[in-house]
């Protein structure tokens, strides 16, 4: 038991030193003696300038590690689970189940009408290209400008040999490749998504007359034939991926975010702020007495403005326990060093950790330093902004509002006009 405590003891500390605390190298002036009689200083006013106040300390752990990084985590891990359920779903859906009315998915291959050709549906995306140049030489990129869905009555023949007849509109959601690019200039081009007779699909939407069917010749009057329409509260899906292929992605993509913000949420504490982290779970105030201090300036030099030198101030003190001493050191305020050295401070409150007593901060309570709580408001702001970024901007085109293609070089000079135009093929 003793063993393992001190394993943790010395892997804190290591975390500790990795948090980057180094010490001056300014040697210790003995202080005079104290007055017992003197006031002394408030704890609030012992802390160094650069430190923040327990109470703001608190807030902004909440604010700059727990609430984002959290709040990515939770977020990542319901989505996860969810689109792994889709997955799952999708996978085990059995194609040759009975078709009944209502919500229904049915799998087959696509059919027209008896001499018709072309495409069943066609998605048309209108692209305008722009280049420029930039420190790194040539960009090029096309920005969806319009897109028109093309629709019309087709049929599935199911693998249990039956027919159903498809109703889409304008709304439906077409999860196929863009895998068709008409150019029209330079600058314009035209992408196409177009589900074709021979495809296998798997559609979602209202099902219609399932009970209605009659045996009969190859195409049975539409009123003999169940019908797949839109549902109300959806647009219907109509699919020539994988079963459950998109949303194991997503699945997978939600992991990662769910395993790296939850491992950063973790380690954080101890990479960026292992003295606060420390104190707060192990952390007791005590009172010890002043016996030494020093002063000693770090010049500071801000991007385009002059520099100037930086004053610190440290305490020494002792307590008394339990027989022993005990040792605390600390940066302080020039108010408490002064009140020291005038010989007026009888005891001064310091926060230490019950681990180790190198653990330690003066004052009453955990607090951050202005620049590791700017660190974490710059992670906060990163995490914010690439979050959405890659959750978005990795969408299938059919789930994205624009389609935007971008890539190094310029846009190919326009040599030939497009063959075939819009027209369904």
């Amino acid at each position: 038991m003793a063993h393992g405590r001190s394993s943790k003891v010395l892997v804190l500390l290591a975390l500790l030193t990795l948090g980057g605390c180094r010490e001056p190298d300014v040697a210790w002036e003995q202080a005079p003696p104290q007055s017992p009689e003197a006031p002394g200083v408030e704890p609030w006013a012992t802390r160094a300038d650069s430190r923040i106040a327990p109470d703001n300390t608190a807030t902004l752990i909440v604010l700059l590690v727990l609430a984002p990084w959290g709040l990515i985590a939770g977020w990542s891990l319901y989505w996860w689970l969810e689109h792994q359920k889709r997955a799952l779903a999708e996978r085990t859906f059995d194609p040759r189940s009975p078709l009944t009315n209502g919500y229904a998915v049915i799998v087959g291959q696509v059919e027209l009408e008896q001499g018709a050709t072309g495409a069943a549906i066609q998605v048309v995306i209108r692209q305008r290209g722009r280049d420029w140049k930039g420190k790194h030489g040539w960009h090029h990129s096309w920005t969806e400008s319009s897109r028109e869905v093309r629709v019309r009555p087709f049929w599935v023949r199911t693998f249990t040999g039956e027919r159903v007849r498809v109703e889409p509109d304008d709304r439906v959601l077409l999860r196929d490749d863009l895998s068709r690019i008409d150019r029209l200039s330079r600058f314009e081009r035209v992408r196409y998504a177009e589900l074709t007779p021979g495809e296998t699909v798997h559609i979602a939407g209202s099902l219609f007359g399932a009970g209605a069917r009659t045996p009969g010749g190859a195409y049975r009057a539409m009123t003999q034939e169940p019908v797949l329409r839109p549902s109300r509260g959806a647009p219907m899906t109509v699919s020539t991926e994988r079963p459950g292929e998109t949303a194991q992605v997503r699945a997978r993509l939600y992991r990662n975010w769910f395993a790296g913000a939850a491992l950063v949420a973790l380690t954080l504490p101890a990479v960026v702020f292992p003295t606060v982290a420390l104190l707060a779970l192990t952390g007791e105030t005590v009172r010890a007495e002043p016996v030494a201090t020093r002063h000693w300036q770090r010049y500071h030099k801000p991007k385009n403005s002059p520099g100037y030198y930086v004053q610190h101030y440290g305490l020494r003190s002792v307590q008394a326990k339990r027989g022993s001493t005990r040792v605390l050191t600390d940066e302080c305020s020039e108010r408490v060093w002064s009140c020291v050295n005038s010989g007026a401070c009888p005891s001064v409150q310091y926060t230490v950790s019950a681990l180790s007593d190198d653990v330690v901060q003066i004052g009453v309570g955990p607090q951050l330093t202005d620049g590791r709580a700017g660190l974490l408001g710059v992670l906060a702001s990163f995490l914010m902004g690439l979050f959405p970024l890659s959750i978005f901007g990795s969408r299938p085109w059919y789930l994205r509002r624009k389609v935007v293609d971008g890539g190094k070089g310029q846009l190919p000079d326009f040599i030939a006009p497009p063959s075939g135009g819009f027209g369904p093929r």
